[in-house]
C-alpha cells in the first residue's frame, strides 16, 4: 500500500472518538489500536524500503504487522460473537464489523492469497466452497450490506466509505494477482469504480476520507499502467508494431487520472506533503504534469 494512504488511514481509524464507556467499548478500542500498529509497523518497512535509512525496520516487519491483524480480527470477531448487543447500544456495531473486513483485508495482502479460477471482479458474494481470506473479506462485506439494508446498525461517514472501498481494495488485489494482462484490465476497471462509487453525494466535500479514496484510485491507475506496461514489453518481442495496440487504453488512464486528480484538488491545491505523496503516484503513470494548478481549470471558451 502506498506510505501516504497507510498514513491516512490510520488518522482515519485513530480520529474515532468512543464517548461510550463499557468492557465491549474498551475491547473496540484495543482492537483499533492494534490494527493502527500494523498499519505503523507497514509503513516503517515502507520508509525503509524506499528511503534505507529506518534502523528500526527489519524483515521481520511483515510478520509483525501480520501478527498485529492477526490479533485485531480475532478481537473483532469476538467482539461481533459476544458482544452484538451492548455494542448495538452504543452504535458501535457498524464499526466492529468494519474493523474486521480491514483485518482480513490486510491479512490476505501479507498472506499473499492467490487469486482463485471461480473469482470474478465486481463480485458481492462469495464463491460456495472458497475459504481462503479473500472469500471471507467478501462474507464480512456481504453480512455488512445486509446489517445495512436490515437497519441493524449505523455507520459514520468514514466507516460507510472504507466498507465499500474495500471491495475496489479487493478487486485491486485480484487485478495485480491476475496471470494475464486483459484479466488484470478488468479487475483494475473495476477497482477503479468501486472505489469511486464508495463516495456518495452524502459524503462532505471537505471530508479527509476522499483524499484516501482518491490516492487508492491513483493507485489502482498505477498497477493497471504497470500491467500495460509489461503487456507492451512482450508483445514487442513479438512484433514491433505493438506499441500502437495501447494507445487507447492509455488514453483512458490519463483520463481517470485528470478525473481523480482533480476531484481532490482543493486537499493539494495548497498542501506541499500531500503533493509530494501524490507524485510518487503519478510518477509510475508518467502523468506527473497533471500536477498542476491548472490542470482543473475549465477550458477556455
Amino acid at each position: 500500500m502506498n506510505n501516504y494512504l497507510k498514513r491516512l488511514l490510520a488518522i482515519l481509524l485513530v480520529a474515532v472518538l468512543f464517548t461510550a464507556v463499557g468492557c465491549a467499548v474498551k475491547t473496540l478500542r484495543e482492537t483499533q489500536d492494534h490494527f493502527n500498529k500494523g498499519a505503523q509497523i507497514e509503513l516503517r518497512a515502507l520508509d525503509a524500503s524506499l528511503l534505507n535509512d529506518n534502523p528500526d525496520a527489519g524483515p521481520g516487519d511483515a510478520f509483525s504487522a501480520l501478527n498485529e491483524y492477526r490479533l485485531a480480527y480475532s478481537k473483532a470477531k469476538k467482539l461481533i460473537e459476544t458482544e452484538s448487543k451492548s455494542l448495538k447500544q452504543d452504535n458501535l456495531l457498524g464499526a466492529a464489523y468494519v474493523l474486521k473486513a480491514l483485518a482480513i483485508w490486510r491479512i490476505s495482502d501479507l498472506e499473499g492469497d492467490e487469486l482463485q479460477k471461480a473469482e470474478k471482479p465486481g463480485a458481492t458474494i462469495p464463491e460456495q466452497g472458497l475459504t481462503n481470506s479473500r472469500q471471507q473479506l467478501l462474507s464480512v462485506l456481504n453480512e455488512i450490506d445486509q446489517g445495512m439494508e436490515k437497519q441493524a446498525f449505523i455507520l459514520g461517514t468514514r466507516d460507510r466509505v472504507l466498507y465499500k472501498a474495500l471491495y475496489g481494495f479487493y478487486d485491486h488485489d485480484g487485478g495485480r494477482a491476475a496471470d494475464d494482462y486483459e484479466t488484470a484490465k478488468v479487475w483494475f476497471k473495476s477497482a477503479f469504480d468501486r472505489l469511486g462509487e464508495s463516495i456518495d453525494s452524502s459524503v462532505p466535500l471537505n471530508h479527509p476520507v476522499r483524499v484516501y479514496i482518491g490516492s487508492a484510485r491513483l493507485r489502482t491507475l498505477a498497477a493497471w499502467n504497470k500491467s500495460i506496461y509489461i503487456e507492451q514489453q512482450k508483445c514487442l518481442a513479438r512484433d514491433a508494431a505493438c506499441k500502437k495496440k495501447f494507445i487507447d487504453e492509455k488514453k483512458v488512464i490519463k483520463a481517470y487520472t485528470k478525473e481523480t486528480v482533480c476531484g481532490i484538488n482543493q486537499f493539494w491545491h495548497e498542501n506541499d506533503a500531500l503533493k509530494t505523496s501524490l507524485k510518487k503516484l503519478l510518477a509510475p503513470i508518467g502523468l506527473l504534469s497533471l500536477l498542476n494548478d491548472r490542470t482543473c481549470e475549465p477550458p477556455e471558451q
